[in-house]
């Protein structure tokens, strides 16, 4: 039994089975959104899944969630700054991946988020 679940997965798939795993299951969550390419750490916002915005990660995670009827019910950590220019390396080749460069503060401030979405939903503050 879990009291509470912190994704902080990368990669689409296994974050959206994540997700619906615990919702499934009635088990709070908070979920990381992209912290690639963002150097502002005074543009986190914490708010619910469906009112993410300019978080291109978060974004593809709605439209997988709308595909399964989820829309909203869960925290979402992110930021609404712009990816910067030439952060980003795109690859085009078949099973190459993307590259995103991230800087080391901003995944820390992301954490920090989730736990306090976590530490405030267990003192019923959430």
């Amino acid at each position: 039994e879990f009291d509470y679940i912190v994704d902080a997965i990368d990669t689409l798939s296994p974050k959206l089975a994540l997700i619906k795993g615990a919702l499934d299951r009635n088990i709070p969550l908070v979920s990381s959104m992209g912290a690639g390419a963002k150097t502002d750490p005074t543009k986190m916002e914490i708010c619910d899944i469906a009112k993410t915005h300019h978080c291109p990660l978060a974004h593809m995670l709605r439209k997988r969630l709308h595909k399964i009827g989820i829309r909203t019910g869960f925290q979402a950590v992110f930021s609404p700054e712009p990816v910067r220019e030439g952060a980003m390396i795109l690859c085009e080749e078949q099973n190459k991946k993307s590259n995103t460069g991230t800087i080391s503060y901003i995944p820390a401030l992301f954490g920090i988020g989730c736990a306090s979405v976590v530490i405030r939903g267990l003192i019923g503050e959430m």
